[in-house]
């Protein structure tokens, strides 16, 4: 048997020996993981995201990193005999609830926050408020894995666009802005999402969160912390893409203008914050006895281990009952007749079909799992649009209208990169514009949800209405887009899509809403 076996399996015994005489700490580590298990399709689409998004592949390491700290502080479980607290209660009927609306609702988001938050108030209820409370920042830290940051892509794209651009400016190189775009004398360059610095960002925080509480004994430290480890990658992230720039452009575009200045993202990435580290170490603190306040407050009377689970049991079966019983309100099959399909006229207006599914943009919206789509190109004299229709008979998982599946381009291995989008009203209609750009190309794309004969861009207003609808027994849903190149003065470019929008928006309600009525 070779030694770093040996090593593995008394590790193992080590672990095996400390829950068996510490099994407090296992029904803690227990009930850890049972909530995700029994909300497990919460649960599974957060791993969804962990696997296919790589800005946040660091969720798989946030629960290891939760146990481990935990672990850390085992010590203090010993002997330890704590009282069930049922005031946990008053924050568990309404988490359930909200977990359960998101669910219905297909908020991905709200369901995950709400399952996170769960597992402390369950430990609350089973072992009480002092455990919960000495083990704060392990539970709070689990919050790491859900995926949120996205909202935050365009304003750091712009940020990031707006310190580039100051910065070559203030070295003395000429540029043109536009928009994302900006023109060096040496070549053109685009702010495009992998760009934004929202990866860094996010990864900083984990970081830094994890630094602050293993190096700091004081909340204001561990605080100011944080809040430095927040504001350095975006600062950091600005640097990064000028230094690119002015690798670019030095080189004369040799250096730094393919995939190679997203592995130069990540080298100095770690090396600042290798440095903010660093440099944080020089205000560590090294007293231990703040841990040992903690441990003190620890109940040492009240009911037996055995008992203690109880409560535990409980919510978990309701939670599990609740999980099957929501799935099957919302799970349904689409009735949608096999012929029936979006038929749009052939001439609305000035506007005239000319073909279908060879859009004039060279350019396609991922649309996953629609239960029918359409794509079509109109053209007048002057100009064309291509119109895209997904439409979503039921709504379920990796099927439905309003959901992160349905994107304009693949952030990461697609052609087209996002350089550029705003919400804005067309009318009556909210519609989110978005430019896309590619080796030099760029097209203009409007997009919008279609629920209940409404448009509506924003996602959560759009699930308000889902859910106004979902009353009627109605789940249909649509997401719509309308392109064109980006080959004018930005307001003629508006003018056009806005002509074309008024003319084909009545057409393409008309045709979805007789579409649902064919179930």
């Amino acid at each position: 048997m070779d030694k770093p076996y040996q090593a593995t399996v008394g590790k193992l015994q080590n672990v095996q020996t400390e829950l068996r005489e510490n099994p407090l700490l296992g029904q803690l580590f227990l009930l850890i993981v049972a909530v995700p298990i029994v909300l497990w399709p919460t649960t599974a689409s957060m791993v969804d995201i962990w696997l296919v998004n790589e800005t946040f592949t660091h969720g798989f390491l946030i629960l290891p990193i939760s146990v481990f700290l935990i672990w850390q502080r085992r010590d203090a479980l010993k002997n330890s005999v704590v009282n069930t607290d049922p005031r946990a209660l008053l924050l568990l009927v309404p988490c359930v609830s909200s977990w359960v609306l998101a669910y219905l609702l297909d908020i991905a988001v709200i369901q995950q926050l709400c399952m996170v938050a769960l597992i402390p108030i369950v430990i609350w209820l089973s072992l009480g408020l002092p455990i919960t409370r000495l083990f704060a920042f392990p539970l709070a830290y689990l919050f790491f894995a859900v995926p949120l940051g996205q909202s935050l892509i365009p304003p750091m794209m712009e940020f990031t666009a707006d310190m580039t651009v100051y910065l070559v400016q203030l070295s003395g190189v000429p540029v043109f802005r536009e928009g994302l775009y900006f023109q060096l004398p040496t070549g053109s360059w685009a702010v495009v999402e992998e760009c934004s610095g929202v990866r860094y960002l996010i990864a900083s925080a984990a970081l830094g969160t994890i630094y602050a509480y293993n190096t700091y004994s004081s909340a204001y430290k561990r605080l100011l912390f944080v809040i430095v480890s927040l504001i350095v990658p975006i600062i950091a992230n600005g640097l990064r893409a000028y230094g690119i720039v002015m690798i670019g452009h030095v080189s004369g575009m040799s250096y730094a203008v393919g995939a190679d200045h997203l592995l130069y993202g990540w080298v100095f990435f770690g090396i600042v914050i290798f440095i903010l580290f660093w440099l944080g170490g020089f205000w560590a603190d090294f007293d231990e006895n703040h841990r040992a306040d903690e441990i003190d407050t620890v109940s040492r009377s009240g009911l037996t281990r055995s008992a203690r689970l109880g409560p535990a049991v409980a919510v978990l079966t309701c939670l599990l009952v609740i999980n099957f019983a929501t799935a099957a309100v919302k799970f349904r099959e689409s009735t949608l007749d096999a012929s029936a399909n979006l038929k749009l006229p052939a001439r609305v207006g000035t506007w005239e079909l000319v073909s279908s599914n060879t859009p004039t943009t060279h350019w396609k919206p991922i649309f996953e799992n629609p239960t029918r789509s359409a794509s079509m190109t109109y053209r007048t004299v002057e100009a064309s649009v291509d119109l895209a229709i997904a439409y979503f008979d039921v709504q379920k998982d990796g099927a439905e209208a309003i959901s992160s599946l349905n994107r304009l381009s693949d952030p990461y291995e697609g052609e087209w990169k996002l350089t550029s989008q705003e919400n804005r009203s067309e009318g009556v209609h909210s519609i989110t514009e978005t430019v896309l750009s590619r080796a030099g190309d760029k097209i203009n794309v409007w997009s919008t949800y279609l629920v209940g004969g409404q448009y509506e861009a924003q996602p959560i207003k759009a699930k308000v209405l889902q859910a106004k609808q979902l009353l009627r027994g109605n789940q249909s849903a649509s997401w719509i887009t309308l392109a064109t190149d980006h080959d004018e003065d930005l307001e003629e470019l508006r003018a056009r899509l806005g002509d074309a929008w008024t003319s084909l928006s009545g057409p393409v309600a008309q045709s979805v809403s007789q579409l649902s009525q064919g179930r």
